[in-house]
C-alpha cells in the first residue's frame, strides 16, 4: 500500500513539474448560414489579426483551426454538417497558410453539433484560428511558477544553484 502511494506521488510531481504553460493567440470568425467560405471582410479581420500577432511574437511554431457546423435536420444532416465543417477548417487553413508570413504547420479538426455549443454564441457557424508563439526564440519569462534551479560545474565539484 505504502508503495502505490508513493508510486502516485511519484508521477503527481513528475507530471506537474513537466506542466508548462502555453501562449496562445486566438481569433474566431463566423460563417453564414450553410456557408464554408470566407468573404472579403473575414480575410481583411484574418490579415489584420496575423499581422498583429507577428507584432507580438517573431516566431510561431505550429497552429490550428477547429471549425464548427449545425445540423439542422431535415435540412441538414450531422453527416452534412460535418462535411460542411470539414470544408470551413479547409478553407481557413488555406487562407491562413497564404497570409502567414512564414511557413506554418496548421492541424484541423472540424464538428458537428446538434445544439449551441455554448450559451454565449447563436450559432455554431465558426471557425477558431489558434497560432503558437515559439516561446524559445522570446524574451518572456518562464511562465512556470517554479524555482528554476540550474547546475553548473565547478573546477573541484558539482553544486546545485538556484536561479
Amino acid at each position: 500500500m505504502r508503495a502505490k502511494w508513493l508510486l502516485m506521488l511519484a508521477l503527481f510531481t513528475a507530471c506537474n513539474c513537466a506542466s508548462a504553460c502555453q501562449r496562445i493567440i486566438q481569433i474566431t470568425l463566423t460563417f453564414a448560414d450553410g456557408s464554408a467560405d470566407l468573404d472579403r471582410t473575414q480575410i481583411a479581420r484574418l490579415a489584420g489579426w496575423i499581422g498583429n500577432a507577428n507584432a507580438m511574437f517573431a516566431k510561431y511554431t505550429s497552429a490550428g483551426v477547429e471549425a464548427g457546423a449545425t445540423a439542422k435536420p431535415p435540412e441538414r444532416t450531422p453527416k452534412e454538417a460535418m462535411q460542411l465543417a470539414r470544408m470551413r477548417a479547409d478553407n481557413v487553413a488555406l487562407a491562413l497558410k497564404t497570409l502567414f508570413p512564414a511557413p506554418l504547420d496548421v492541424e484541423k479538426f472540424a464538428h458537428s453539433y446538434r445544439e449551441k455549443k455554448s450559451s454565449d454564441v447563436d450559432v455554431n457557424d465558426f471557425a477558431a484560428i489558434q497560432i503558437y508563439p515559439d516561446l524559445k526564440t522570446s524574451r518572456l519569462p518562464d511562465c512556470n511558477p517554479g524555482l528554476r534551479t540550474a547546475w553548473s560545474v565547478n573546477a573541484s565539484s558539482i553544486q546545485r544553484t538556484v536561479a
